[in-house]
């Protein structure tokens, strides 16, 4: 088994860019995937689903895209964190032990990252949030009046 970066891009036209910058840093064809979607989704709707997510006002010109770079030393991984950043990545996920031919399937990455997702939160530190008491205020008189 082997580890994985993805990362997460706003627009499919990156592809080419992303590839020629994987293939000149040494990566071979084979250790690589870039996910291109055939079918077409207006911009308004790419752009609505983005903002509700990432709450900001950022305006889609076409598909997001997502790559998968197989890396196996540390010097890899770091190589392909500096090409991601290079490349305005806008999320990366770094998944260790999995099956590079499974990754093919963006369908189970996308269960792998929202399980992973889940599980930092369910593994989240318990938060003490202390409120306003109701009792005695400054109206309060002691003794005599």
């Amino acid at each position: 088994m082997s580890s994985i970066i993805t990362g997460l891009f706003k627009s499919q036209s990156q592809a080419k860019a992303i590839a020629a910058d994987l293939e000149n840093s040494g990566f071979q064809d084979a250790d690589y995937i870039i996910y291109l979607h055939a079918e077409n989704i207006s911009k308004e709707v790419k752009t609505s689903i983005w903002q509700y997510f990432f709450k900001d006002k950022t305006k889609l010109e076409d598909e997001s895209l997502v790559v998968s770079v197989k890396v196996k030393t540390p010097e890899q991984v770091d190589k392909v964190k500096a090409l991601f950043a290079k490349n305005n990545c806008i999320h990366q996920n770094y998944i260790e032990n999995i099956k590079f031919r499974d990754a093919q399937s963006l369908q189970y990455l996308k269960r792998i990252v929202s399980l992973r997702a889940k599980s930092e939160i369910y593994n989240a530190p318990e938060v003490n949030y202390r409120d306003q008491s109701i009792g005695m205020n400054s109206e309060v008189l002691f003794g005599k009046s």
